[in-house]
């Protein structure tokens, strides 16, 4: 049963991801950051953390998977500036995405580590975490650079919906042999944002990637919401009603901001 869940999370969450690709790509640019902000990953590991362990073992997972939501602030941080440094694009590349990897695995993994559990704490790190990329991706001036529509090719469509299924099964087998925390850790890894940051310097510079993702900090806003309201809905209404009210939540939340 356990090996079937897993190979149906990993089926769900690469049809969800490729989904977002194909929304993300018909929309203006500077809208389709705040709509692969939503939750995915996330948003498919809770639904199969509460069928496989069970609801409450989600809003058990909600404080440290907030809290390494501040290591997805870093992860876009880290991968912006570093790809500014004048490198061969292959070598860019590598160095960039390495370096945005190890940025949220730092804030991440001891949180799973050491048990975090607060609450409070999670939401302070978040807002700190949201003030440095708004400062550092929004707010501050970068180089110019024209904003032309994002098209993806269907192979990489296929492999993004592929590696955000490994992500959704691999968070399922944390949570059912770690723990909620290990699980709630790997639920928020930045899969859909690590494909695109890579399909897309692949193909433009530096100072396109700053202004396609400009308004990313404040698209996780709906993330946020959604992890904060899974805390309660999970328990209260179980997986499935838990999962559409959270997710009813964060759409609000996402509408407002668009």
């Amino acid at each position: 049963l356990f090996l079937a869940q897993l190979i149906t999370s990993f089926f769900v969450g690469a049809v969800v991801i490729a989904s977002f690709s194909l929304i993300a790509e018909r929309l203006p640019p500077k809208i389709s950051g705040i709509i692969i902000s939503l939750p995915t990953t996330v948003a498919v590991s809770y639904l199969f953390i509460g069928i496989g362990v069970s609801p409450e073992a989600v809003a058990q997972a909600v404080p440290v998977s907030l809290f390494a939501t501040c290591g997805i602030f870093l992860f876009r941080i880290a991968y912006l500036y570093l790809s500014k440094i004048p490198l061969k694009k292959s070598v860019s590349m590598a160095v960039s995405i390495t370096g945005a990897i190890l940025a949220w695995s730092l804030v991440a993994a001891p949180a799973a580590f050491f048990g975090f559990s607060s609450l409070p704490i999670a939401i302070i790190s978040y807002v700190i975490g949201l003030t440095l990329a708004y400062y550092f991706i929004t707010a501050r001036t970068h180089e110019k650079s024209l904003l032309l529509p994002l098209h993806y090719t269907w192979a990489q469509k296929i492999r993004r919906g592929v590696f955000g299924g490994l992500v959704v099964a691999s968070a399922v087998f944390l949570a059912k042999t770690l723990g909620p925390l290990w699980g709630g850790m790997m639920g928020v890894f930045p899969a859909l944002f690590s494909s695109t940051f890579l399909i897309l310097h692949r193909n433009y510079d530096s100072p396109f990637l700053f202004r396609a993702f400009k308004n990313i900090p404040l698209g996780s806003l709906s993330f946020a919401a959604f992890i904060l309201a899974s805390r309660y809905t999970f328990p209260e209404f179980g997986t499935a009603g838990g999962l559409v009210s959270s997710y009813a939540i964060a759409g609000i939340v996402a509408a407002l901001l668009l």
